[in-house]
């Protein structure tokens, strides 16, 4: 297992490149929550990743990226939110070894997405997998960490949202905090959903990631 001084690279860091995207005036706008600093050293060292990686860069030197007033959210190591504590709930605790899946982002309608170590199988190992507010089964997305990344910062969003641009919810502002996230019944994936206009509030994003792992686990499409 790699210390911190071994995980910490000083030659290429990912972080000029993160910052750019964050920058980037043609992007989605996003703002940066500070890392937690008893939490970024834990959570480097748990992942066992480089700050080479752009999965490394966010879990040490963010608390996460709100990006589009709060629309999707990217996890690092924030005193209410982090990836640590994220995996803990997911039930899937990060110790160093190899993880088979770490929930990297979710968005404010109750989203996740996942970054594949094998969970998903071997096929798409290393992509991301979503999750939809909207669906029950997760679907891949096709590329790696730091594409995703990149296109959370500066892709078209919309079109992987679809159907889901039509809620209220989608474009309301301001969004729920980053620790919260909006909660629809019924279920968005259900019939009456897509009938009729369901009820919504507002819930912490921990209770969102329970009941939608609760009902719909890791179950691939």
């Amino acid at each position: 297992m790699r210390d911190l001084a071994e995980l910490l690279d000083q030659r290429e860091p990912a972080l000029p490149l993160l910052q750019s995207w964050i920058d980037d005036p043609a992007g989605n706008g996003a703002s940066v929550i500070p890392p937690e600093e008893t939490v970024r050293a834990d959570t480097l060292l748990r992942l066992q990743v480089t700050t080479r990686s752009m999965l490394g860069a966010l879990a040490y030197e963010t608390g996460g990226v709100s990006i589009a007033g709060g629309l999707v959210r990217l996890l690092g190591s924030g005193k209410s939110r982090s990836l640590l504590r994220t995996a803990e709930v997911a039930g899937c605790p990060l110790d160093g070894s190899y993880p088979d899946v770490v929930i990297v982002a979710d968005d404010v309608l109750g989203g996740l997405f996942a970054l594949n170590g094998g969970r998903f199988g071997a096929s798409g190992q290393g992509e991301v997998f979503h999750l939809a507010a909207d669906d029950t089964v997760w679907a891949p997305l096709g590329v790696g960490h730091t594409d995703f990344v990149a296109w959370c910062l500066n892709g078209e969003l919309a079109q992987l949202y679809g159907p889901l641009t039509e809620l209220d919810e989608y474009e309301a502002l301001p969004r729920p905090a980053f620790d919260a996230t909006f909660s629809f019944y019924p279920f968005l994936w259900t019939r009456e959903a897509k009938d009729g206009r369901p009820s919504v509030r507002v819930i912490s994003a921990e209770e969102s990631l329970k009941v939608r792992l609760d009902l719909c686990g890791f179950n691939v499409s």
